[in-house]
C-alpha cells in the first residue's frame, strides 16, 4: 500500500522529544495571524524523505480543503473539508482519515488558534529571514511534532518538518505559493470507486 511511503508528509507519528525553551508570543502571534489571513493558496512543494525526493502541486482553501498532486506518482491527495482522502490511482482505491491527523489540518481550520486551543507550540526560533514554530497537539505529548517555518517580511508559508516515530524526517518546502481562492466548483472532491479505512468526519471543519 502506498499509504506508508506518504506519512511523514500528512501524520503526526509516535516521537519522544525533549525540552525546548519557552516559545516567543510574539512569533506565534505572528504566525497566527498570517494563517488566519490566508483563503486560499496554490503553488508547488518538494518532498524530501528517506532519500527520496518526489514534487508535486499544492492547493488549499479555508476552511478545511486540501489538495496535494504527485507530478511522479500515482498518487493524490485531496480534503473535501470532512475527510482527507488518499487516492492511489494505480490500485483504483481510497483510503479516508480524519484531516485533524494532518498538518495540513492544522493550517486550513476555520480559525487558527496557536494559543489556547488544542494546538501546543512548543519551540520558536527566529532565524535569518525566517522564524519557525514546533507544535504538537495538546494531551498528547507523546505524539509526533510538526516544525512550520515562515518567511519574516512578510510573513509567508516556507515548509514544514514531520519527524516519525524512529526519528526519521519528511521536508516539505513550498515554491511559488500563491493567493488562490477561484478554484473549480468540484477541485477539491474526487471519484470514489474502492474504500478502506474509512473514518467519520472532522468537526473543526463543519
Amino acid at each position: 500500500m502506498m499509504l506508508g511511503k506518504f506519512a511523514g508528509f500528512l501524520f503526526f507519528s509516535v516521537f519522544a522529544f525533549g525540552a525546548y525553551g519557552a516559545p516567543d508570543a510574539a512569533l506565534v502571534g505572528r504566525a497566527e495571524k498570517y494563517l488566519n489571513s490566508i483563503t486560499g493558496l496554490a503553488g508547488g512543494f518538494t518532498q524530501s524523505a528517506a532519500g527520496r525526493r518526489d514534487r508535486g502541486t499544492f492547493s488549499m482553501l479555508r476552511p478545511g480543503r486540501v489538495r496535494l498532486d504527485y507530478d511522479s506518482m500515482p498518487v493524490q491527495m485531496i480534503s473535501d473539508g470532512k475527510d482527507l482522502y488518499f487516492f492511489d490511482k494505480s490500485l483504483d482505491q481510497i483510503t479516508t482519515v480524519p484531516l485533524t491527523s494532518t498538518p495540513a489540518g492544522i493550517l486550513v481550520r476555520k480559525k487558527v488558534d496557536l494559543r489556547n486551543a488544542d494546538i501546543v507550540v512548543t519551540d520558536t526560533v527566529a532565524g535569518k529571514g525566517t522564524f519557525s514554530l514546533k507544535m504538537h497537539l495538546k494531551g498528547q505529548e507523546g505524539l509526533g511534532n510538526m516544525t512550520v517555518v515562515f518567511s519574516d517580511n512578510p510573513v509567508a508559508l516556507k515548509s514544514w518538518t514531520v519527524v516519525d516515530a524512529t526519528g526519521a524526517k519528511t521536508d516539505v518546502v513550498f515554491d511559488n505559493l500563491k493567493t488562490k481562492t477561484d478554484f473549480a466548483k468540484n477541485y477539491f472532491q474526487i471519484q470514489r470507486h474502492k474504500t478502506v479505512s474509512t473514518s467519520g468526519g472532522d468537526a473543526f471543519y463543519d
